[in-house]
């Protein structure tokens, strides 16, 4: 536990920030401040979305890159601004992130005149809008040279160390001298070593004792007898010397985390488990208490500490479940030994843990997708997502429940009530030149009352807001769902298997990898709809794509991945007439008036319009076209009604391997002709008069009329007639 930390540092840059940057607030402007604090968190939400999108963009980005990003539903406007910036997207998306960091809700101090003007009513209001309130604010050198000492390192295994603590108020006064600050920080973990109820006199008693000898240590002052006896000392008269101001200030989170110190400031002991630690890193303050108060009940929390409970029966991701999904026992064991390191849960499935042997042969999975996500792999294997979240919610909360439950039956408390902390405040108070600043995490209308009799500073901060829970597990359905998706491969619409004769077990017919098909632009409702088609050998539909144009990213996702089903489908044998029996004449917007198709006026929705095109265009489903006028029911007039041209002739085997059924609506355009490998055999024709029809023997000789070599050779080997002229080559 360090006790000393950032020599030299101006005060600021140690304290919580709030100290700092809070500014004066009148009482009728609080009703403004609760207003921008709804605002915030979609400011903060909005440029982050923004810096995610365009994160998909290279610093040259190609135009597949641009064309994933319009289809992932990044804005057209963004994407050009960012392309347009000086640094290109790269810098823009930091451009972005910075300003999301810098958009933050100002920290209102109000001093005691404005407090009580404004009332508990609308204080209460702001802080539960989730504002930060300074209450009677006081000056703070800000830019004095400061060091802070951890309380908590002055309590050893037999009480309060009186030689640890000069040693180190002496070693912070040398470090910035006479003209500096020195923060205590700690008291609440020093106070809980020593086995003291925060709220409790003796907890209060012990507290102003340690920090008179604090300030009888630094500038000299007297040791009263009562204190002295707290801390086993005896009493010594004042020797004023000049030396640091002593301060009790909350500090900043990433100087706290610098120091090791276990509380912040006067705050009470709230947690047992170090953070960033192992899953038996018990708290310094922690195992002094239990060794002083209950020494026999260590060893067994320690051990107890040892075992994350991640594998028991009782849990999600239980051994016997691990098992069942193809882990081995040296596999769980691997995993087990990673969460006992500290590692979450994420990195402890992950490649770098289990290794390729294990992913690859025993789970029959490609290492290469699980580098850093162990929740895909758990994902993969079948593991429900609630209970993957089960598992670490039980993994994050299993030291601290067992520790809790080992401090609960030694008899010592964790935490106190805001009434506890304020007296203990005014204790504090009393043995310094300057005030305390009292930290508190959320507060009742109540306790705003109880501190503004009090009069101590007070820095309250909103209590963590809790979402709603309706919204989380509405997203969390949708999540999964995309998950779901995301799950296929990319080229899942192209990698498709022909069904399979037996009706038990499937497969999907693999689509040529030059295949034909067509794209048809449309409009439905004044919305843009691209559908792309891809068609297997013999000219039938094994696949869809369908784009949308400037549509939400939700929409077109869903649009996209209801493609990739119904490609799925099709490539395992479900017949097109069962999708358009089901989906054609399906009522949602957008819909109405169809523009850029010639056999389409009007539909329904955007799957009545595609199923319809497709019918028309791969089934000859005619009666399902708009032709000519429009009958009451929205149906064409059906075949022979002199929009189709009925000179066009049948698709044939050989012109659907170049050209596409679906484009040319099964058949054939009157210009196109398709030449036969040889000519039919007409009646009485044998195979060797064909193939002497099909390749004739020439004499070699020029033909005197037109000077072609086309002399044919009769039978007897006389030159015979022309084929260019058709004049005999003789007389």
């Amino acid at each position: 536990m360090a006790d000393l930390f950032v020599e030299g540092a101006p005060l600021r840059a140690l304290i919580d920030t709030a100290l700092v940057d809070a500014i004066p607030l009148r009482a009728d402007e609080i009703a403004e401040l609760c207003q921008r604090a709804a605002t915030i968190p979609l400011e903060q939400a909005g440029w982050m979305a923004l810096a995610d999108g365009l994160d998909r963009l290279s610093e040259t980005p190609t135009d597949d890159e641009l064309t994933a990003a319009l289809a992932a539903g990044v804005n057209e406007d963004l994407i050009e601004a960012a392309l347009s910036h000086p640094g290109g997207p790269s810098a823009a998306s930091n451009d972005l992130r910075r300003r999301a960091s810098e958009t933050h809700l100002p920290i209102a101090a109000l001093d005691q005149k404005a407090a009580e003007a404004a009332g508990t009513t609308d204080l209460m209001r702001a802080v539960s809008a989730g504002c930060c309130l300074l209450l009677n604010p006081q000056t703070v050198l800000h830019d004095s040279p400061a060091v802070a000492v951890d309380m908590g390192a002055w309590i050893a295994p037999a009480g309060f160390d009186s030689g640890t603590a000069e040693a180190t108020l002496m070693s912070a006064t040398s470090s910035i001298g006479d003209d500096g600050t020195i923060i205590l920080t700690g008291l609440g973990a020093a106070l809980f070593a020593l086995g003291l109820d925060y709220g409790s006199g003796e907890a209060q008693a012990m507290a102003g004792a340690m920090v008179a000898f604090a300030a009888h240590a630094l500038s000299g002052k007297g040791l009263r007898k009562g204190d002295a006896a707290q801390l086993g000392l005896t009493s010594k008269r004042a020797q004023a010397k000049p030396g640091p101001t002593l301060a009790v200030l909350p500090l900043a989170s990433d100087t706290l985390s610098v120091s090791g110190a276990e509380t912040n400031g006067l705050a009470p002991m709230q947690a047992l488990i170090t953070q960033g630690g192992g899953a038996g890193d018990l708290a310094a303050s922690a195992r002094i208490a239990i060794s002083r108060c209950a020494p026999q009940t260590l060893p067994r929390l320690l051990d107890a500490l040892e075992d994350t409970g991640l594998f028991d029966g009782a849990s999600p991701l239980s051994s016997d479940k691990l098992r069942a999904r193809g882990f081995t026992t040296g596999a769980i064991e691997k995993v087990q030994n990673a969460v006992g390191e500290g590692l979450p849960l994420s990195a402890a499935f992950s490649r770098w843990v289990l290794g390729d042997d294990i992913i690859s042969k025993d789970l029959k999975l490609s290492p290469e997708a699980y580098d850093t996500d162990g929740h895909a792999l758990l994902s993969a294997i079948g593991v429900p997502r609630k209970d993957i979240e089960q598992a670490e919610d039980r993994l994050a909360s299993h030291a601290e429940r067992v520790a809790q439950d080992a401090t609960q039956a030694a008899g010592l408390v964790l935490g106190a009530s805001v009434a506890a902390q304020i007296a203990m405040a005014e204790i504090v108070a009393t043995k310094l030149d300057t005030a305390p600043v009292l930290a508190l995490q959320g507060a009742s209308e109540a306790d705003l009352a109880a501190l503004l009799d009090s009069g101590i500073t007070a820095l309250v901060r909103p209590a963590a807001k809790q979402l709603d829970p309706s919204i989380g597990e509405r997203l969390a359905l949708l999540r999964a769902g995309l998950d779901a998706a995301a799950d296929e491969p990319e080229d899942a619409a192209f990698e498709p298997f022909v069904p399979s004769s037996d009706p038990q077990s499937a497969a999907r017919t693999r689509l040529p990898d030059r295949r034909k098909g067509y794209i048809q632009k449309s409009a439905v409702g004044g919305h843009k709809v691209y559908l792309h088609t891809g068609e297997f050998d013999d000219g039938s539909l094994g696949e869809i794509f369908i784009d949308m144009h400037k549509e939400g990213a939700a929409f077109r996702s869903l649009m996209n991945n209801f493609a990739i089903s119904v490609s799925l489908g099709l490539q395992y044998g479900v017949p097109l007439e069962e999708y358009v029996d089901a989906f054609v004449f399906t009522r949602f917007e957008p819909a109405g008036e169809v523009t850029g198709n010639d056999r389409i006026s009007k539909a329904t929705s955007i799957l009545d319009y595609i199923f319809r095109e497709l019918a028309v265009s791969y089934l000859a489903r005619d009666d399902l076209a708009e032709i000519g006028d429009i009958s009451h029911d929205g149906l064409g007039r059906g075949a022979g009604d002199g929009t189709r041209d009925e000179q066009a002739s049948e698709f044939s085997q050989e012109a659907a391997q170049i050209i596409s059924r679906g484009f040319s609506r099964g058949q054939l355009p009157d210009n196109i002709v398709i030449l036969d490998k040889r000519r039919p055999a007409e009646a009485g024709e044998d195979d060797t008069a064909i193939e002497a029809e099909a390749d004739p023997e020439y004499s070699g000789e020029a033909c005197p009329h037109c000077s072609s070599f086309t002399v044919r050779l009769e039978a007897d080997g006389a030159p015979g007639v022309c084929d260019t002229c058709g004049r005999a080559a003789t007389g």
